[in-house]
């Protein structure tokens, strides 16, 4: 594992839930409300656990990713891409906006990919669906995004580093369309990851070309012209650019500007990815117990 592997790996999704939490809830939760409650308290506790034991707690949600963005504007705004950008094209702000971004996308696949494999014991105890604890995973890494984005915002506007328009209320939009691409890539690294657990080094080999092959850390613009649009056609890509374009500059290219009418594939992706990660994980589900 490479050291900027090592720098997004969290434990969050080799520590196992507290079963007694489930002793609270009825022994067959089918009611919308019931697993939606059930989901929010699994996902607080993950939360919880994730800094258990840690000197400075949740802070860690805040200097994780401020100390990867430290490392990666050292390298790459003052060294590596020293003058090829502008100040209005605001690099340092694009780096930190795609950090943030991704980190959630890191941290959330690898909580949820061991979310059910890691709680065998609370599967066997109580019956629940199964896609609670999937959920649950992707929502405590999303109290972090939340966490993160807060930050951001606030450094941002106090230091005037955003342009900030009409534009940036798409940030919501591309949020929660990340959030539904790590769902369902999260549902289908859950199910396979139940049957073979080699898919955890296969998802750090995965996410470590994901993460040059989004332009989290160059400009898009210097980009070759004959990849741009095949970078674009990456969801993770498609929603890190548009954020930055959202928030930092205007002089930066929407998704459509390179793209155009092809601009549905990455949207269509995402709608993809949660059929087939819901799918998958329906049909494997009713085998876990087997399995674990």
């Amino acid at each position: 594992m490479t050291t900027l592997d090592t720098a997004f790996v969290t434990d969050e999704g080799s520590r196992p839930l507290p079963s007694p939490l489930l002793e609270r809830w009825p022994e067959h939760p089918s009611g919308l409300r019931q697993q939606l409650n059930l989901t929010r308290e699994l996902a607080i506790t993950a939360f919880k656990l994730k800094y258990a034991g840690s000197a400075l707690g949740y802070v860690w949600s805040l200097a994780k990713p401020l100390m990867l963005y430290g490392m990666m504007y050292l390298v790459f705004a003052i060294f590596l891409l020293r003058g090829k950008t502008t100040p209005l094209e605001n690099f340092p702000a694009q780096l930190l906006v795609g950090i943030v971004i991704w980190f959630f996308f890191n941290e959330a696949t690898h909580a949820a990919l061991t979310s059910v494999a890691s709680n065998a014991d609370m599967l066997r105890k109580a019956y629940f669906p199964r896609w609670i604890l999937v959920v649950a995973a992707i929502a405590s890494s999303t109290m972090t995004l939340a966490i993160n984005m807060s930050l951001i915002l606030v450094l941002g506007f106090a230091f005037h580093w955003y342009h900030v328009g009409w534009q940036s209320l798409l940030i919501v939009p591309l949020l929660v369309e990340m959030c539904l691409l790590t769902l369902g890539v999260g549902l289908f690294l859950a199910a396979i990851y139940t049957y073979y657990r080699d898919l955890g080094h296969i998802w750090d080999v995965l996410l470590q070309f994901l993460f040059y092959a989004s332009a989290v850390i160059f400009p898009f613009k210097l980009i070759p012209l004959r990849f741009q649009s095949l970078i674009a056609l990456n969801p993770t890509a498609q929603i890190i650019e548009d954020a930055r374009r959202a928030l930092v500059s205007p002089v930066l290219p929407w998704s459509t500007t390179v793209l155009h009418a092809r601009v549905v594939v990455p949207l269509a992706l995402v709608v993809l990815s949660l059929a087939a990660g819901a799918w998958v994980f329906s049909r494997l589900g009713a085998h876990f117990g087997e399995r674990l």
